[in-house]
């Protein structure tokens, strides 16, 4: 079940509560049903939040991370086409703008700002959190429209478990999953390893040469394989640790775009990353610490030649390497059940290392970040808790000013379930390597992008104990940026990058969910609507027509929803995903450049059975049911209707 907020966690827990009539031959247990229920932790109150529930990620363990919040969450998704580029648009703003954390380790990119949504798969994920707007400050700054949480979580107790997936798809679309899982009382772990590839050649209807006919994509056949391990250890009741290394290599031939006309191109990039963190939890009486470290080392290797009648023609080649390190302490304290102080420290550092061997060009550069906050929560009530926030980040031999924010919490009528939560943030977001240090067009003098944010957001639940659950919830914001940075045509026929504009965003944020459950049937209903207006409010040049427009590729409107239905050993899932017309000029005129809106149906039909007494489950989906001809991207050829078979064993 998706949800704007976490108000409560059930629990059911079944344990054994007597043990009657015991006997060497026969002995018989009777076990008594115990409800726990939890609480909504109060550093959680007056957050704006959203959970991807644990079901909706199972169901989509073939999937990146990017087709998963595409479906099941409010943010935008720009992606190049099936294994290519995707970033997130959260709110209205860049793709930088929105912060990414694994198991609290920080992993954009400090040379472009991003993440490559398309390159994490939904099987090496456990839990998804998406902290909105100012909300996001509670882990650190920069995230201007908000931040993606993912994390690992264990499973104790478990007798070894080998969990293996295969799909096979259209355009010889294949992938593997393997998964290798076992724990005891103090230990356990898992081992994932996945491979996917494609030719990627489909055929598409090209409307940007002037000939509108079909073509076959050339040049776009990719390779991708994984590697994650996790480790949880509990010393004692009061002491644990996790060590959790992520792998990956990423091979992809990049299309031209469909306006192409010369002879020939030959593109593509090399992704190789390693992650590595580490954590440390010790838990008191009334406190708890967390130390979080971690490492990171990225390469890019881009290419890009064009064939001419004197030959091939290299363009680029370039070579970028990242190394960063990370660390990260926590502290709370509760002072009773009403006020918790959490204090939080960080320091990382980063060299980024490129050079382009055609241009002759690149850079090297160090950075350091230090960062420290305090916040106190507080309950007045079982109806009303607050909280206050104060973060001051060092970047770059410069502090940064003061960032506040105070948000409250009020649940309106008594024994009801209707909560308004409303908060207001300052951030600041550091420049990348790149926009400081790119040649040409770096400006080491960029200032930080400041953003001012406010919240306000209505809740309600109903049938919590019941057989059918229902939620839904309403919110508006507001998001203020100055200084945001742009790259723009300089005086030396080169793009240059400039503190220009100032960007009004705001907006709605709608969800709805329903769930119900049978003797033998289970459903569901998840959606999601926003509507985010993110406008330029400043001339970049005299007579800037961009002024009051809609910034490009944003849409206004965004929806998705999706039917779950379960039936005995059988599950039907139907998903529908509205993207709304977006402009690719700054000026809003409707040209033929201009993205028209599209609604895309995915539909899944599967079976659950027994083989040799292992579980085992077959699954077929079509993708773009209708076969609707759309570009996400401007002449960006994306793929029809597309079909994929799923086997899973579970040993």
């Amino acid at each position: 079940m998706i949800a704007l907020k976490v108000i409560y966690i059930l629990l059911f827990v079944f344990i054994a509560n007597y043990i009657c009539a015991q006997s060497i031959a026969d002995s018989t247990f009777i076990l008594k049903e115990v409800e726990v229920k939890a609480k909504k932790q109060l550093k959680e109150k007056a957050i704006i939040k959203t959970n991807i529930d644990t079901s909706l990620i199972q169901e989509s363990l073939d999937a990146s991370l990017s087709n998963l919040l595409s479906k099941h969450s409010p943010v935008f998704i720009k992606t190049y086409g099936q294994g290519a580029l995707a970033t997130v648009s959260f709110r209205g703003t860049a793709a930088s703008h929105t912060q990414v954390e694994w198991n609290g380790m920080n992993i954009n990119s400090p040379m472009l700002g991003q993440v490559d949504f398309s390159l994490i798969p939904v099987y090496f994920i456990d839990q998804v959190e998406l902290l909105h707007g100012g909300s996001s400050l509670q882990f650190g700054s920069g995230a201007l429209g908000g931040s993606v949480q993912v994390n690992s979580e264990p499973i104790w107790d478990t007798i070894f478990k080998t969990t293996f997936i295969q799909t096979a798809g259209s355009y010889a679309t294949y992938q593997s999953f393997v998964k290798l899982s076992a724990g005891k009382n103090k230990f356990c772990y898992d081992i994932r390893l996945y491979h996917e590839q494609s030719e990627n050649d489909f055929l598409f209807y090209n409307n940007a040469t002037g000939l509108w006919n079909y073509e076959r994509q050339q040049n776009a056949d990719y390779q991708k394989n994984g590697a994650l391990l996790n480790t949880w250890y509990h010393f004692n009741n009061n002491n644990s640790i996790s060590l959790n290394l992520w792998g990956q290599l990423t091979d992809r031939n990049l299309p031209p775009v469909m306006s192409y006309q010369g002879s020939g191109r030959n593109e593509k990039q090399q992704d190789k990353e390693l992650r590595m963190t580490g954590k440390w939890k010790k838990y008191g009486k009334n406190y708890k610490s967390e130390l979080t470290t971690g490492y990171t080392k990225t390469s890019l290797d881009y290419y890009l030649a064009n064939e001419t009648p004197l030959g091939l023609f290299v363009n680029y080649d370039s070579k970028s390497n990242i190394k960063s390190c990370y660390h990260k302490y926590m502290f709370e304290r509760s002072f009773g059940n009403k006020t918790l102080f959490t204090a939080l420290l960080n320091y990382n550092y980063h060299i980024a290392t490129i050079f382009d061997h055609k241009e002759l060009t690149g850079y090297d550069a160090t950075r350091y970040e230090t960062g420290a906050s305090i916040s106190v929560h507080h309950g007045f009530s079982e109806r009303i808790s607050a909280y206050c926030l104060l973060r001051d980040d060092y970047v770059d031999n410069d502090f940064t000013p003061l960032m506040p924010s105070v948000g409250i919490e009020y649940q309106a009528i008594k024994k009801t379930p209707l909560i308004i939560r409303s908060n207001f943030t300052g951030n600041y977001h550091q420049p990348t390597l790149n926009d400081l240090y790119w040649l040409p067009g770096g400006n080491s003098e960029l200032r930080p992008e400041q953003g001012y944010t406010g919240d306000i957001a209505v809740e309600y639940k109903m049938g919590k104990d019941s057989m059918i659950r229902f939620s839904t919830s309403i919110g508006s914001y507001f998001s203020h940026i100055t200084d945001w940075i742009i790259w723009r045509p300089g005086e030396f026929r080169y793009w240059q990058a400039d503190n220009i504009k100032q960007v009004y965003a705001r907006g709605i944020e709608y969800s709805l969910s329903a769930t119900g459950t049978g003797i033998k049937f289970k459903w569901g209903i998840h959606s999601n609507y926003t509507y985010t207006k993110t406008t330029n409010e400043e001339e970049t040049l005299p007579g800037d027509n961009s002024v009051g427009k809609q910034l490009i590729y944003i849409p206004v409107h965004k929806a998705n929803i999706m039917l779950d239905l379960g039936y005995r050993k059988f599950v039907f899932h139907y998903s529908t995903v509205y993207t709304g017309e977006r402009f690719t000029t700054s000026s809003n005129e409707p040209t033929r450049h201009t993205l028209q809106a599209y609604i895309l149906h995915d539909v899944l039909l599967g079976k659950q059975f027994g083989l040799f007494k292992n579980k085992a489950e077959i699954q077929f989906k079509i993708n773009n049911l209708f076969n609707i001809n759309y570009q996400a991207i401007l002449w960006r050829a994306m793929p029809g209707r597309n079909y994929k078979i799923l086997i899973k064993f579970q040993l």
